[in-house]
């Protein structure tokens, strides 16, 4: 009886003591466009590609209230407005594109440099460079809020790797990439 009675007394106590609410954070969302390339070798990668590396690299690094917008959501939104990569330097088609896609920032950028030099001579392809041959990779890189159309970041990082082919590119573009994407998590 006493058990029983110390039960009850301990059950009524619980119901009157406060619950503590939990709210649940707002998930964010960023968008990633396709970087507009103004280099010398920028056909050997593809502007998608490297905003996908982009994109996995943020989901990576950015704390768990954080969604970032797959890049055929982004292409389907510019597509349908008519935009390219190169109209996202104005802040009222950046702020149009977050707007139909829910974004609270949008990540825009241009590659400065994504070559292979090298002492070969002209004639040799790029693709086959090698020896002496490095890549270099350059890429500015603009993140703006897209209720205030405020540019929170507007910086350059810049990647090289040791070698004449794709794949050397491929580590340069990926080494910038990385100091951007730890940038953006810090901000």
């Amino acid at each position: 009886m006493r058990t029983a009675l110390c039960l009850l007394s301990l059950i009524v106590l619980t119901a009157l003591l406060p619950v503590p609410v939990v709210q649940a954070q707002a998930v964010r969302v960023v968008v990633v466009a396709d970087f507009a390339n103004i280099s010398v070798d920028s056909g050997l990668i593809p502007a998608s590609y490297l905003s996908e590396v982009l994109r996995t690299l943020l989901q990576q690094r950015l704390p768990g209230q954080w969604r970032v917008v797959s890049g055929e959501s982004v292409r389907a939104a510019m597509r349908a407005r008519g935009y390219t990569q190169e109209d996202l330097i104005y802040p009222a088609r950046v702020s149009e594109i977050a707007q139909s896609l829910g974004a609270d920032w949008v990540i825009t950028g241009t590659w400065s440099q994504l070559r292979i030099i090298s002492r070969g001579t002209p004639e040799t392809p790029p693709g086959i460079r090698h020896s002496d041959a490095f890549a270099i990779a350059d890429v500015e890189i603009r993140v703006l809020e897209a209720l205030s159309r405020r540019r929170l970041l507007e910086d350059r990082f810049s990647g090289r790797a040791p070698g004449g082919d794709r794949g050397s590119l491929l580590l340069a573009a990926t080494e910038a990439l990385r100091d951007a994407a730890g940038r953006i998590a810090r901000l």
